[in-house]
């Protein structure tokens, strides 16, 4: 991504907007513009300025989260950060992307900032090339188009590419969220193989690079209807 999204993040208590100035940094995609302590800062300065995400505490004094998206004009993506899960259903009247809940974790936000990245790359109709993700203390970006396959290892999914293999605190569940359809499939519970990367299919498997992946009987039928049409 050439450009990079801007973002603001705000949280009225500072070890919350510490936090997110931490993650923010280690993600070249983002650019953080300004942080504020309440909504109603966040509030005025968006009204003459625009920015691609907004990174949101719900619960503040003076304004909370969801009153000051309810009074300004434009439409950021918003990624919540709040410490209250009951606040989910009130964001669906917003474009809310995720919800993070604190303490938050290097590897759920980014989850969140990849579903941001998509969902903007999307509304501009360019295609998503990549993941950001966190391996033991690293950032990695893995290529989509390199991934041959993955497999679930309990929390961690392991990411084969044509180069190397990733090991990542994520779940298979989670993993599939952040990978384009019409690429990728779930053929078995423990795997998703990336169509390109199927070289052909030979009973209940399919074979990426010689190496056999299992597939599952009961959607058999379903990836093989795909699979003819990648």
């Amino acid at each position: 991504m050439a450009t990079k999204l801007k973002c603001i993040a705000v949280d009225d208590e500072k070890i919350g907007r510490d936090a997110l100035i931490g993650y923010i940094s280690k993600v070249s995609e983002l650019q953080l513009i300004e942080t504020f302590s309440n909504g109603l800062l966040a509030k005025d300065w968006l009204e003459n300025n625009e920015v691609d995400i907004v990174f949101l505490d719900i619960q503040m004094p003076i304004l909370t989260g969801l009153d000051m998206l309810r009074l300004i004009k434009n439409n950021p993506a918003v990624i919540f950060t709040t410490a209250y899960s009951e606040y989910a259903l009130d964001g669906y009247e917003f474009n809310v992307i995720d919800y993070l809940l604190k303490p938050i974790s290097l590897e759920r936000f980014l989850q969140a900032v990849n579903k941001a990245i998509r969902l903007l790359q999307n509304n501009q109709g360019k295609k998503t090339e990549h993941l950001i993700l966190k391996e033991g203390t690293d950032i990695v970006k893995i290529d989509l188009a390199s991934i041959q396959y993955v497999e679930a290892q309990q929390n961690y999914s392991h990411i084969i590419t044509v180069s190397r293999k990733y090991l990542i605190l994520i779940t298979l569940k989670e993993l599939l969220k952040l990978l384009p359809t019409d690429f990728f499939y779930q053929v078995h519970r423990s795997f998703i193989v990336n169509l390109d990367k199927v070289d052909e299919i030979v009973g209940d498997t399919a074979i990426i690079n010689g190496i056999p992946i299992p597939i599952s009987k009961r959607i058999k039928g379903a990836f093989l209807d795909v699979f003819k049409m990648s």
